[in-house]
């Protein structure tokens, strides 16, 4: 028994070499960090000045006239001088970059004809 003892205390264990061949991965890798979202900011005023690559606009904040001026991403066609308009912009190395510009249109008022209002009175007591 002695011999049979000593036969199995040299043998190398069979498993032992297919262990170290297994790469090791993490199981939770590190979260990529977001890129940093820029902040939209909206301005309503009247065109005075449009080019190619330049939009400046005149609006009214607490009854003192504002100029504000934007630099255009593409030529914007359907935009005259006089128009009044809503820019949506963001700010970058202290310039205005506008993202997105809308004419504004405002809602006309529609009266039933006879004049009378579609909204009820209340009674008189």
């Amino acid at each position: 028994m002695g011999a049979a003892s000593s036969l199995a205390i040299e043998q190398t264990d069979p498993y032992q070499a297919k262990s170290t061949a297994v790469k090791s991965v993490p199981i939770n890798p590190a979260p990529q960090k977001a890129p940093p979202r820029e902040t939209r900011m909206r301005a309503t005023g009247r065109v005075i000045e449009i080019s190619a690559v330049a939009l400046k606009i005149e609006r009214n904040v607490k009854g003192t006239v504002e100029t504000m001026e934007f630099i255009l991403a593409k030529p914007q066609d359907k935009i005259n001088v006089g128009d009044e308009v809503g820019v949506s912009y963001i700010t970058k190395d202290g310039q205005h970059i506008a993202k997105r510009i809308v004419k504004v249109t405002k809602k006309k008022v529609v009266t039933p004809k006879g004049g009378k209002s579609s909204v009820p009175t209340p009674p008189a007591k």
